[in-house]
């Protein structure tokens, strides 16, 4: 995997910096996207002893931004071989009580979790096709199952699946594989609080064969195999890391 570059959207908070971190210590060089300028000067923090990451700020719901996340990418780097679709609108961002989901939520969700991808597939595949690229498009079980109050965002997963195997289909011809890792409810420092880990703990078990919750570390290392060489006939799936929960 050396000499090989990623670019990994929303690469510096939880899923998505667990990914980078896995892909550097697997020897790749890693271009992190994030939109928050805070975060990306923390990300640079973590970073910092590494020469092989670089840190940028990028609003992936800017189409123009999309571009110009690719081309700082091949300018550091020289090349872009792997593309992470990681960063997304997600949490109380997505959701909207029933029948009172605004326009403007609509266009955020769909903008960032599902224009944002196929754009950014679009301005890397001269990359990609250069040394057998792989696309890694971040969903969700949402893809297959409902959840209250996100339908935009169940909508945006659900098409992620899609394109997905579309872009698989279409890309197979040019050697760039295309697969989507799909996380069950993944641990975090929101999901670590008390009164969260109270509410959830009981029905957690009850519905999920694996009785414990994901990690950022499982599905980074899921993202892991799947851009490796292990994995050379793997396109068109998507795998989900979910503890079982979808197998309920």
């Amino acid at each position: 995997m050396a000499e090989r570059t990623a670019l990994v959207t929303g690469g510096a908070t939880g899923i998505g910096a667990a990914i980078s971190a896995r892909l550097l210590a697997d020897g790749l060089n890693v271009y992190v996207v994030q939109r928050d300028e805070a975060e990306v000067v923390a990300a640079q923090e973590l970073f910092q002893d590494s020469a092989r990451v670089r840190v940028a700020a990028h609003d992936l719901g800017d189409a123009k931004e999309c571009i110009r996340a690719v081309q700082g990418c091949v300018s550091h780097f020289g090349a872009l071989d792997v593309l992470v679709n990681n960063a997304g609108v997600t949490g109380a961002a997505a959701v909207d009580a029933l029948g009172n989901f605004s326009d403007q939520r609509i266009d955020q969700v769909i903008d960032v979790n599902l224009k944002a991808p196929l754009r950014l597939v679009r301005e890397a595949l001269p990359q990609l096709t250069l040394g057998g690229g792989v696309v890694v498009n971040i969903g969700s079980i949402a893809g297959i199952q409902a959840q209250a109050d996100a339908a935009a965002y169940v909508a945006s997963k659900a098409g992620m699946d899609g394109m997905t195997r579309a872009l698989a289909y279409d890309l197979a011809r040019v050697g760039v594989r295309v697969v989507c890792v799909a996380p069950g409810d993944v641990e975090t420092e929101t999901s670590r609080a008390p009164d969260y880990v109270a509410e959830r703990a009981g029905a957690w078990t009850k519905v999920t064969p694996l009785p414990r919750p994901i990690r950022p570390s499982d599905v980074a290392a899921a993202v892991a195999w799947v851009v490796s060489p292990d994995a050379a006939a793997v396109t068109g799936s998507t795998i989900y890391v979910d503890g079982g929960l979808t197998a309920y």
